[in-house]
């Protein structure tokens, strides 16, 4: 059970790092980093993509230990980095991004998962599920503990997690990309808790590239780059600007522009056209993408937006309606009927749908062109690589060498490998979910760039993405999802997230009604 102790008395040190390194062979991660955390605090950790966060996270949670350096946590030195010593003695709790849950167990026995009442063989059942409602209903969370975490979603199952650390008493929580995968409601549920957490004074270390949510949430922000600790603010008293510019050592204003801009003009043959499309999760669907034009579709998690970019793809199949790519009827029956017809797509689930993780970058890269490059049933090697070499030249993959496992890069140069990957068929149409999703700043821009070299080169692109932000940035036009049927398409230059949250939930439609009705009495 939770104690007192978890909290953290104000004006202390919670977390001392001091000449923090770590080498991965030649690699240097992380080089002579210092900083301190404040206690009861909810510090952010900055960065990007390959800054060394991640490292620096494992160190602190015993995933890792550092080559050189020290860390001494509520004022007692770490001399064992393994994650039950951090924990137990020095109570340090991570909430990962991937999940650690045994999904056939209850609410109850994953939160008090090594620390059940009775015994690990005969648990005591009731105080079991007593223990658990208590925590959780510290956290302010409505679950029954009696249900499987199997049947949870996402946000949920952070909260499961969350309530785990305190059962362990933990006195720094560190949270590792929170709301990757979270809709914007489930987020702002998290936030409640988290904002709990830390007004009870819980110390808590936030690693996140959405600046948003930072700056809402945290008082200290420190900032690493290139393996270096380069910065600390109180949050108060700096800008998302300067921010940025300690994480990329380079102002990125003008490379977060609008990606869009070169649609074709009206009349000309649509590069996409859909009439009347359905499938799995979505029906009658009507859209055209022009030749170099970025549309965003927009939608709640249910709304089929993902879904729909899978069945244009051929992934699911698409039961009725037309599709046609440059005026010529197009239907996929496979993504390999796709690939052949240049259209790439991109899926949102990176790790688990788009990287091969036991393959180098370079073969990751080329894994669509071998075709290409074999003579005689032979594979040319070294054109290959040569291949790889200009790919992630192309797209500045921060990697030692393209036979580099894929595996080793941060998420974000493993998302600019896989888009290289589809830029090697030369496409005509790009289909992108969440293109972003875990990608920081300085990688976003780059993303962005290479939107607007695309679009420059007549390549339409279709981007589905819950981060309405980006969408307002990256689009040219917005069509908006809802209970998979389009309820609306906007003009980006006019939209804002109000609008289109608005026809995503059926706010449109409601105050629609009540307009009507109003004018009939």
């Amino acid at each position: 059970m939770t104690s007192p102790a978890t909290v953290s008395t104000p004006g202390a040190t919670a977390v001392a790092v001091t000449g923090l390194s770590k080498h991965f062979g030649p690699v240097r991660a992380l080089h002579d980093v210092t900083m301190d955390v404040a206690a009861g605090s909810l510090t952010a950790v900055m960065g990007e993509n390959g800054a060394g966060k991640s490292t620096l996270m494992k160190i602190l949670a015993g995933l890792d230990s550092p080559t050189n350096g020290t860390v001494r946590i509520a004022d007692e030195p770490v001399r064992r980095f393994d994650p039950a010593n951090l924990l137990s003695r020095h109570r340090v709790a991570l909430v990962p991004q991937e999940l650690a849950l045994a999904a056939d167990r209850t609410v109850a026995e994953n939160i008090l998962l090594g620390a059940e009442p009775g015994s690990r063989v005969f648990p005591h059942r009731r105080r079991m599920d007593e223990q658990a409602a208590t925590l959780l209903d510290r956290l302010g969370v409505r679950l029954d503990p009696r249900q499987r975490v199997g049947d949870l979603d996402a946000a949920n199952g952070q909260l499961v997690v969350i309530a785990r650390s305190l059962a362990r008493d933990a006195r720094l929580v560190i949270l590792d990309e929170p709301t990757s995968i979270l809709s914007p409601a489930e987020s702002d549920r998290l936030f409640g808790v988290i904002r709990q957490l830390r007004d009870d004074g819980v110390t808590m270390l936030y690693v996140s590239h959405r600046m948003p949510e930072v700056f809402a949430l945290s008082q200290h922000i420190h900032v690493l780059r290139d393996g270096r600790h380069v910065g600390h603010w109180p949050t108060a008293d700096v800008t998302p600007d300067q921010v940025v510019a300690a994480m990329v050592g380079r102002e990125l204003a003008s490379e977060l522009d609008r990606a869009g801009g070169h649609a074709a003009p009206a009349g000309s043959t649509p590069r996409l056209r859909m009439r009347d499309v359905t499938g799995t999760g979505f029906t009658g669907i009507n859209l055209d993408v022009a030749p170099g034009e970025v549309v965003g579709v927009a939608g709640l998690p249910d709304s089929g937006r993902v879904e729909l970019l899978r069945g244009v793809f051929g992934a699911d199949p698409v039961s009725g309606g037309e599709l046609q790519l440059d005026g010529t009827t197009f239907t996929a029956r496979s993504p390999r009927d796709a690939i052949r017809a240049r259209v790439a797509y991109l899926p949102g689930e990176r790790r688990h749908q788009g990287v091969l993780p036991t393959m180098s970058v370079a073969d990751n890269i080329n894994i669509l062109t071998l075709g290409r490059r074999q003579r005689f049933g032979l594979l040319r090697r070294r054109a290959l690589r040569r291949d790889a070499d200009s790919r992630v030249g192309q797209l500045r993959v921060k990697t030692s060498d393209s036979a580099q496992g894929i595996m080793q890069l941060s998420g974000g140069n493993q998302q600019k490998a896989l888009l290289a990957r589809w830029l090697a068929i030369e496409p005509r149409l790009m289909l992108l979910d969440e293109p972003t999703r875990g990608v920081d700043v300085g990688a976003k821009a780059e993303i962005y760039r290479l939107f607007r070299d695309l679009v420059a080169d007549g390549v339409a692109i279709v981007v589905s993405s819950s981060d309405l932000p980006e969408l307002l940035t990256v689009s040219d036009r917005i069509a908006v999802l809802a209970a998979g049927r389009l309820v609306g398409v906007l003009d980006a230059d006019d939209a804002t997230e109000e609008t289109v949250m608005a026809l995503a939930t059926g706010a449109h439609s409601i105050r629609a009604s009540a307009h009507t009705t109003k004018e009939k009495t």
